[in-house]
């Protein structure tokens, strides 16, 4: 069985068919490379609801029109992960009506509400999907059943156990990690580390929307930590004050390709391709993944592979929005902004705690 993985998806911009009528033409070359796999994946994050109003406190809101479900179909997708920092933009609604969506399509889901999806052909595959409190999002689940699916070192583990026990690969969705950064943080590699060594993995990671590197681990485990934007554009706050084009890094990315046959990984490979502004087409980024993944394979510092990391963001952050002077935090004096630094108090202090689990 060939499974197709993919990054962030959110259908806007240039590929929502309230503003463009060629959606089809901008997604032809992905679509087409799709449809070579058994099974494809990919991390949904634009609620697909009509509601355009939200009392959720973010700095930018992603949704989208439920009649784009239509272009997750025609890409051939068969099941996406909803465990992100932007499915519960628009509340409990917006999750509904993209739960609604997704099912009239055919389209399977998890990462939500406690589900997991289990793949019940000849290979035996259990999908989890997990959000990292480093994403800040709203709505981890409090009792492990309601909301987006909390990572925590020991939901992680359990369910990785619970998959061998049953004689399934583990596939763990996971949102996770510091945006524009192509190095996936320390304490998360330890964390991929543990759940490996439990089960034969996959980790299909994103956020960052940035490609980020892969790495094997000795029983042929796979984590890939983020395979940067499959679907995304330009995209504006619900104020209008707030607006973030893409980048070179943000238009890079790959399918992650995982082979499995009688229940066991036996091989993985990539291929990159490009969102321009004229839709999707192929790029070669196998020297990029190769280099980035050395980096990863042959930390000795990690004090400075941290501030590496937190050197290329703040670069990335300044060139794309500029410095923060008054007129920048003037723009961010509002309901939205002001209530999300708020809360972002509050889940730094859970991330802080669960970080020191993962380092364990």
């Amino acid at each position: 069985m060939r499974i197709a993985f993919l990054g962030d998806i959110a259908l806007v911009g240039q590929f929502d068919k309230n503003i463009n009528t060629d959606v089809e033409k901008k997604i032809a070359y992905l679509r087409d490379m799709l449809g070579e796999y058994d099974y494809v994946i990919g991390n949904l994050e634009s609620p697909l609801t009509n509601k355009t109003s939200s009392m959720v406190c973010k700095s930018m809101h992603l949704r989208t029109d439920t009649k784009n479900v239509s272009t997750l179909k025609e890409l051939g997708v068969n099941a996406v992960t909803l465990a992100n920092n932007h499915i519960l933009d628009f509340g409990d609604r917006g999750l509904e009506d993209t739960i609604n969506a997704l099912e009239r399509e055919g389209i399977d889901w998890y990462g939500v509400n406690g589900k997991t999806l289990f793949l019940n052909r000849e290979e035996r595959i259990n999908l989890s999907g997990y959000c990292c409190y480093s994403t800040h999002g709203v709505g981890y689940a409090k009792d492990g059943k309601k909301g987006i699916n909390t990572l925590t070192l020991e939901s992680a583990i359990k369910q990785a156990e619970k998959d061998k026990q049953s004689g399934n690969v583990s596939v763990f969705s996971i949102h996770w990690g510091l945006e524009h950064t192509n190095y996936p943080a320390y304490e998360h590699i330890e964390l991929a580390k543990k759940i490996m060594s439990k089960n034969q993995v996959v980790i299909h990671g994103h956020h960052p929307h940035a490609i980020q590197g892969i790495q094997q681990s000795d029983n042929g485990s796979v984590v890939a930590y983020s395979l940067g934007n499959a679907i995304f554009d330009t995209t504006t706050s619900l104020n209008n004050k707030f607006r973030v084009e893409m980048n070179e890094q943000n238009r890079r990315s790959y399918i992650l390709e995982i082979e499995i046959i009688d229940g066991r990984i036996t091989n993985y490979s990539y291929k990159g391709f490009y969102i321009g502004e004229q839709g999707i087409r192929a790029i070669d980024i196998t020297e990029e993944v190769e280099s980035i993944s050395g980096v990863i394979d042959s930390i000795s510092d990690v004090d400075a592979y941290q501030q590496m990391r937190l050197d290329q963001y703040h670069k990335i952050i300044q060139m794309k929005f500029g410095k923060h002077d008054f007129k920048w935090l003037a723009s961010r004096l509002n309901y939205y902004s002001v209530g999300a630094k708020i809360a972002s108090k509050s889940i730094t202090k859970k991330y802080e705690k669960e970080k020191e689990k993962f380092l364990e």
